[in-house]
């Protein structure tokens, strides 16, 4: 009877060890993406030249396992300028917009099931385009339902009158965490990132992202 309780006793826990096991490996999805966004901060000597902005991040990633895996990001940043950059080129208004592409390593602390803590860190390329702009009227065509009217119009534009553009390398890292939702394949994530684009003045970027990861 003592070795038919020892045998069942040990089928249940092989049993069990096992369904865990199956469980947890059909909650990992080996092929990831994630979209998102939120505010970037400027940072360094370019925060003299640059205001923080808005930006959209998108990327497809690829899970070894539950601890590691390789992230492809792409990121587009809509920035504003400083007064001092205007002054300097004496110019009323301005912008400028930068867009990365990277491959990053990353390493996940799970906690949880597939919630946890994420470290990243890699590189790629980085192109920085600065816009000064004045403003101006531009005609286009119009129509008022309430009064009938049909035909041109004048309205409030930007024109460019100056712009440049610049490719450089750009390195980053960063962290965040996985929060899954319930009753969702869906995760959401908070992340935060250091960017060094290697552009003449270097342009150091602190984006911080909320979005979904599938």
């Amino acid at each position: 009877m003592r070795k038919r309780c020892l045998s069942l006793s040990f089928s249940i826990s092989a049993f069990l060890g096992l369904a865990q096991l199956t469980y947890a490996q059909s909650e990992l999805h080996h092929l990831t993406f994630n979209v998102g966004g939120g505010y970037t901060a400027t940072t360094g000597n370019i925060s003299n030249r640059l205001d923080g902005g808005g930006h959209f991040q998108a990327g497809i990633g690829y899970n070894l396992n539950r601890y590691l895996g390789i992230l492809g990001t792409f990121n587009f940043h809509q920035l504003g300028l400083t007064g001092q950059a205007l002054n300097e080129v004496n110019v009323p208004d301005g912008s400028s917009r930068v867009y990365s592409l990277t491959a990053e390593p990353k390493i996940t602390l799970p906690y949880r099931r597939l919630a946890g803590f994420y470290l990243l860190g890699g590189g790629g390329w980085m192109r920085r385009t600065v816009e000064f702009t004045q403003p101006t009227v531009a005609q286009t065509i119009v129509f008022d339902p309430w009064f009938g009217y049909y035909g041109p119009a004048l309205i409030p534009a930007n024109q460019v009158i100056g712009s440049y553009s610049q490719n450089a390398g750009v390195w980053d890292v960063g962290g965040g965490f996985n929060i899954p939702l319930p009753r969702a394949r869906f995760k959401l994530y908070i992340e935060s990132r250091f960017y060094d684009g290697i552009t003449n003045t270097h342009t150091t970027l602190v984006p911080i992202t909320v979005g979904l990861r599938w």
